[in-house]
């Protein structure tokens, strides 16, 4: 007769896959294609459109100052006046001199009509006026170089003259400076000018003060067709188009710029990314039946506007869903469904 021993009867429960549990609601959000261009950030110097120094163009006594320290003043306006008593005389002179040359010219082509003067003392008669128009146009000219005027719309400097002081030819009056539109001039390092051109759109911030730095924008305006050798850089100009009115001529700044050719990325919220010791990564959502299955990507972040964040497309497909909210919560394999929004 043969014996049934007994045993003890293990009951062992099978493994069961993270997809056949309940799937897991996550917040979801869609790859969006766009393009990505890395950016550099160079020295620069906000300068004036136009800034000039008036001077006096002869000696003289000035006999009255028009400005004040730091008006703004039409082009045109007039500035400053010099003596120029001789050379009013002079021109009075000279205008009288025109007039009996211009009455002897009219009665020298009557008198031709019937014969009663010569060609050649018509000839004559109309050089005689040629000249004293030509020297009358030239005390003219003595008389501007006399008056100091704004070569263009401008804010003037310090006025550092008064009515009654003696300048020298050359001498400084005063400076004038175009304050608006402004313009800005950098340098771009050979290594980083690949793809620039005129039109760029860059940022610029300066600082008026450390809590609050002045925030503009502008275009690129105009490239140096060379590379400075000195420097190993190539020189730029732009217009500053928004924020300028609180920006000064001779103003140090940080201008930011792209640069390279553009790449492709995605953009995601940027609460889509997880930090680990490998990098930052994501879940994608992988169509599983009546679920999805999360797949851990990591990836590239090129950078971050406002809540969005721009990355490499890693092999990633435009369109694809990923888990936008609680990553941090979740792991590789586990069965999600898209939130009811």
């Amino acid at each position: 007769m043969r014996r049934l021993l007994a045993c003890p009867l293990f009951l062992m429960a099978a493994a069961t896959p993270a997809w056949a549990d309940a799937p897991t609601p996550v917040p979801t959000a869609t790859l969006i294609p766009t393009t990505w261009r890395a950016t550099i950030d160079v020295a620069a110097q906000i300068d004036a459109q136009d800034s000039a120094t008036l001077a006096a163009e002869r000696p003289g006594r000035i006999t009255a100052v028009l400005f004040n320290s730091g008006q703004t003043v039409p082009a045109g306006a007039l500035l400053v006046k010099l003596d120029d008593a001789a050379e009013q005389a002079q021109r009075e002179e000279d205008q009288a001199k025109l007039t009996e040359a211009q009455n002897t010219l009219a009665r020298n082509k009557k008198l031709l009509t019937i014969q009663g003067a010569s060609q050649a003392s018509l000839e004559q008669a109309q050089a005689d006026a040629a000249e004293d128009r030509a020297q009358l146009a030239a005390d003219n000219a003595a008389i501007a170089e006399l008056n100091i005027t704004a070569p263009f719309a401008g804010t003037l400097g310090i006025r550092k003259i008064s009515a009654g002081d003696y300048v020298t030819q050359g001498q400084t009056i005063v400076q004038i400076t175009q304050t608006a539109p402004l313009r800005i001039l950098f340098s771009i390092p050979q290594t980083e000018s690949a793809g620039i051109s005129t039109g760029e759109a860059f940022t610029v911030e300066a600082a008026a003060s450390p809590e609050n730095p002045i925030t503009a924008a502008g275009r690129i305006t105009a490239l140096s067709p060379m590379v400075d050798t000195a420097t190993n850089a190539r020189d730029a100009e732009g217009l500053i188009t928004t924020g300028a009115q609180n920006l000064l001529p001779g103003m140090f700044a940080t201008l930011t710029l792209q640069t390279g050719a553009p790449e492709p990325a995605f953009k995601i919220p940027d609460t889509a990314l997880t930090d680990s010791v490998l990098g930052r990564y994501l879940f994608v959502l992988q169509p599983a039946q009546n679920a999805y299955i999360l797949h851990t990507v990591y990836v590239t972040q090129y950078g971050q506007t406002g809540g969005t964040a721009i990355i490499a497309t890693n092999g990633l497909t435009p369109g694809e869903q990923v888990v936008a909210l609680g990553g941090f919560k979740l792991s590789d394999g586990a069965s999600v469904t898209p939130a009811q929004p």
